[in-house]
């Protein structure tokens, strides 16, 4: 049996002791954030033991009725391996669902619980970069070319980063996008008519994602900028300033690497399940 942990002592007491194994348990300390400023995403915090645990993970406090992976997620950290059957006890496996995790090697774990219990997953390895302390040389460089206005997202703004998105475009995604602009830090460049045009916000993990640029905007370095930007930002609140990078995706990798993040020796494994057309189709028409 794994013990929820909710009292604020707990959970602070729970993020210094995850803080000694970063990177590696960046996906749980992370959301440590959210959950201690309010628990907006609605997360249960569980451990095997307490204090001297072996394995912590995050899950939605209620499983969403309806399909809603983005709310549906899961993560987790263990210090001892042997203990990853209860992880995978305390997964909701008939609602789509996706695991992330900075501990790569669990991947063969999750594949054999899915296949036992007939559920189709996909499994991906992204790598990870992220900086504790801002390189004051790299913000110098950059806010030595043409700047546009720098601003923040609100939910306002969610209908236009939803479609952007690449797993945007349903009514889930639509929900977690508003959730996340308005509980969390973003970045925006705007033009001369205030709108925006290059963004990049915080998932509920902490992590910068749905970083884009309109097309007539592009080449600018407008991306670096607003990543900069919301990377200070997260800094200066004490939080960490990470993101996940697809394998092919040379040109983002080359940028964070250029604003001054370390790419770590762990991969997020992203775990998603799969879901049928005629479930999604449902849920981008709202039912």
């Amino acid at each position: 049996m794994m013990r929820s942990i909710r009292e604020a002592d707990e959970l602070e007491h729970l993020q210094e002791l995850l803080r000694t194994h970063l990177p590696e348990s960046l996906k749980i300390y992370g959301s440590l954030f959210s959950v201690l400023n309010g628990n907006p995403f609605g997360v249960e915090v569980l451990v095997d033991s307490w204090p001297n645990f072996g394995v912590v993970m995050t899950r939605p406090l209620t499983v969403p009725s309806a399909w809603d992976p983005f709310t549906n997620s899961y993560s987790f950290f263990m210090r001892d391996a042997s203990k990853v059957s209860a992880v995978m006890e305390h997964i909701e496996w008939t609602r789509p669902f996706e695991v992330q995790t900075m501990q790569d090697s669990f991947a063969t774990d999750l594949t054999k619980e899915a296949s036992r219990r007939d559920v189709t997953i996909q499994t991906s390895l992204l790598r990870t970069y992220w900086q504790e302390k801002q390189d004051e040389a790299n913000e110098r460089n950059l806010k030595s070319q043409v700047t546009p206005e720098i601003s923040c997202l609100s939910p306002a703004n969610a209908p236009l980063v939803d479609a952007s998105w690449s797993f945007g475009g349903s009514t889930s995604s639509l929900r977690y996008v508003s959730l996340c602009l308005g509980s969390l830090p973003s970045s925006c460049a705007v033009d001369s008519e205030g709108n925006p045009v290059s963004w990049v916000l915080c998932d509920h993990y902490c992590a910068m994602r749905v970083l884009y640029t309109v097309p007539n905007h592009r080449r600018f370095g407008l991306g670096s900028k607003v990543a900069l930007s919301l990377a200070k930002t997260l800094m200066m609140q004490g939080r960490p300033a990470y993101c996940h990078v697809e394998e092919e995706n040379i040109a983002s990798q080359l940028m964070f690497k250029s604003l001054g993040l370390e790419e770590t020796s762990s991969r997020l494994l992203w775990v998603k399940s799969i879901v049928s057309m005629e479930t999604d189709e449902a849920s981008r028409l709202g039912h």
